[in-house]
C-alpha cells in the first residue's frame, strides 16, 4: 500500500460503519502465552500512570495550542488503523515484538508505509470488541491512552468521525473542520 492508498484507507475509515476485513490469512495468534504477557503488562502499568500524570503536569505548565472536545463514539475505527513509527535495526524488531506479543496489536499489512514523512506500520488491535469498546481497557497501551493526539507542535491527529475534535485555544474554529 503506497502513501496515497494509506491516505485513502484512513479517509474511508472515517466514514466506515463496519470493520475492515482482517489481514490476509486472518489475525495471527500471539505466540507469547497469557501467563507471561499479562504479568508484564501489569508490571508496566504504574509506569504508564506516572507518565500520564507527568504529561498532565507538563500540559498545565505549557498549554498546547488546541484543546480536546467531544467524546469517543466507540466506533472502533481508530483501533483498526493504529500507525506506529517503524524503528530500524534490532530495536525495530524488539519494538514490533512488544507491540504484537505484549500489547496485542497485529500487522494489517506486512510492508511499511509512508505517513507524514515517516515509515510506519499499520496495525489493528485484537482486543477490540464488537460494540467498539476495549476488552482490556484498564491495561491499554500508551498509544491508546494518548489518542487522539493533541501535541504541542503540529496539527492534532484524530480520525474523522471519531467524535473528538480539537478547538484552538484562541477560540477560532475547530480542527478538523
Amino acid at each position: 500500500m503506497e502513501h496515497h492508498n494509506l491516505e485513502a484507507a484512513l479517509e474511508k475509515a472515517g466514514d466506515a460503519t463496519e470493520a475492515p476485513p482482517p489481514p490476509k490469512g486472518g489475525i495471527p495468534p500471539q505466540r507469547l502465552p497469557g501467563f507471561i504477557r499479562w504479568p508484564i503488562r501489569t508490571f508496566f502499568l504504574p509506569f504508564l500512570w506516572l507518565d500520564i500524570a507527568m504529561q498532565r503536569v507538563a500540559r498545565a505548565i505549557v498549554r498546547p495550542p488546541y484543546k480536546q472536545a467531544g467524546k469517543c463514539l466507540k466506533r472502533g475505527n481508530c483501533c483498526h488503523y493504529i500507525m506506529m513509527r517503524k524503528p530500524r535495526g534490532p530495536l525495530g524488531v524488539i519494538f514490533q515484538l512488544w507491540n504484537t506479543e505484549v500489547n496485542g496489536f497485529y500487522l494489517r499489512s506486512q510492508e511499511p508505509h509512508e505517513y507524514e514523512g515517516h515509515r510506519v506500520s499499520v496495525m489493528g488491535c485484537r482486543y477490540l470488541q464488537k460494540d467498539g469498546s476495549c476488552k482490556h481497557y484498564a491495561f491499554r497501551p500508551m498509544v491508546c491512552r494518548k489518542w487522539p493526539v493533541i501535541a504541542h507542535f503540529g496539527h492534532p491527529r484524530m480520525l474523522k468521525g471519531c467524535g473528538f475534535r480539537a478547538i484552538p485555544r484562541d477560540g477560532k474554529g475547530t480542527f478538523p473542520d
